[in-house]
């Protein structure tokens, strides 16, 4: 077995139609995350991006596309933006997580959205999580099923709560207008001053994701990225002639990962983040879509989505692997500590009373 590593301009036509294959042979690897037309993405935005290729008897059987920093330690491309972690490889392959650490002169690789697919580093996963998905193969009505069985209904709640909320925003503002596809770039900006309204209210005026050049940067790119392979992937939601939602995502073929939902705070009544998504869920199939992953997480709005979910880990794999041990365990003392009753007590005291502050109560 032979690694190498080179930088992402260094990726040729012919690397690049051998990574595809192998992506779209595995459908494990099916999402957009995994597409090389990210990767260059990403290190078009300005991040410094390397690719460790591995190769059998000379023939190439996988891609660690990743970043590094001056400590040694490496990175997903698109560190925090990235919601699926991991190797483009073949099923067959075979591979030492410290030899690839080795081979890319690093100490250390942390992940908190690994598949559990990825075989090479699912030994060092110490946390577990879930990424929900809708299952959209057949077509709207099959979804429904899916979702009516998964819940265990005859209807699943969330439709009648749909109809019921289009009613009454249709009812005070106008007809609702679902644009699937929204080049706009003030539909872009709308999404990102909301994000920023909202991470303002949760974590400081200090979090801004969109006030980092590499990230506003590449938000633009993708929704300039119009491929068969991939691309970015933009929805909005009018009532009457006023925008009170919008949807931003990246598609690999027939999967589309979410990567931002938001909505006009003083609609927030008229739940119009989930009409979008109830919108893109019955129009996808059309589109194209299979599935669209919602990301991490088992927020109320996702549970009430989702046919499955995909296993996700999060670890780290060092060398010496005491450098991970370390990390991991406080990460495990943290958990515990904010699991504890009294703790959690006190979190939901602080957090009651930030609302009540911040909504002038």
């Amino acid at each position: 077995m032979k690694i190498s590593v080179i930088d992402v301009r260094d990726l040729d036509t012919s690397l690049t139609q051998r990574w595809k294959h192998i992506q779209r042979n595995d459908d494990a690897l099916r999402s957009p995350y995994y597409c090389p037309e990210f990767t260059q993405l990403v290190a078009g935005a300005g991040r410094e991006v390397r690719i460790a290729i591995i190769e059998n008897d000379g023939v190439v059987t996988g891609f660690f596309p990743h970043e590094k920093d001056t400590w040694g330690r490496l990175m997903p491309v698109g560190g925090s933006l990235n919601d699926y972690h991991g190797l483009i490889g073949s099923p067959s392959l075979r591979l030492d997580a410290r030899s690839l650490l080795k081979a890319c002169d690093a100490i250390y690789f942390g992940f908190n959205h690994l598949p559990l697919t990825q075989t090479v580093f699912s030994p060092y996963v110490r946390f577990n999580s879930v990424s929900p998905v809708l299952d959209l193969q057949g077509g709207w009505e099959n979804y429904v099923e899916r979702l009516a069985a998964v819940q265990n209904v005859r209807s699943p709640g969330i439709l009648s709560s749909l109809k019921k909320s289009t009613k009454r925003i249709e009812r005070d503002f106008g007809p609702l207008r679902f644009e699937i596809h929204e080049s706009s770039p003030h539909v872009l900006e709308f999404l990102m001053r909301l994000k920023f309204e909202q991470r303002a209210r949760t974590l400081g005026q200090l979090h801004d994701p969109f006030s980092v050049p590499w990230i506003r940067k590449l938000l633009v790119d993708c929704l300039d990225t119009q491929g068969a392979d991939f691309s970015g992937y933009q929805c909005a939601l009018y009532a009457g002639d006023k925008l009170v939602s919008s949807y931003f995502g990246i598609r690999a073929a027939r999967t589309l990962h979410s990567w931002f939902l938001v909505y006009d705070l003083a609609f927030s009544y008229y739940q119009p983040g989930l009409i979008l998504l109830g919108k893109l869920a019955e129009q996808g199939h059309q589109d194209g879509l299979d599935l669209i992953d919602l990301g991490r997480g088992t927020q109320d709005y996702k549970m009430r989505f989702n046919t499955h979910v995909v296993p996700l880990g999060e670890g780290a794999v060092s060398r010496p692997a005491i450098l991970a041990q370390a990390v991991m365990a406080a990460k495990t003392t943290k958990a515990m500590v904010k699991a504890n009753p009294n703790v959690v007590r006190i979190r939901q005291w602080l957090a009651a009373r930030k609302t009540r502050v911040s909504g002038g109560l």
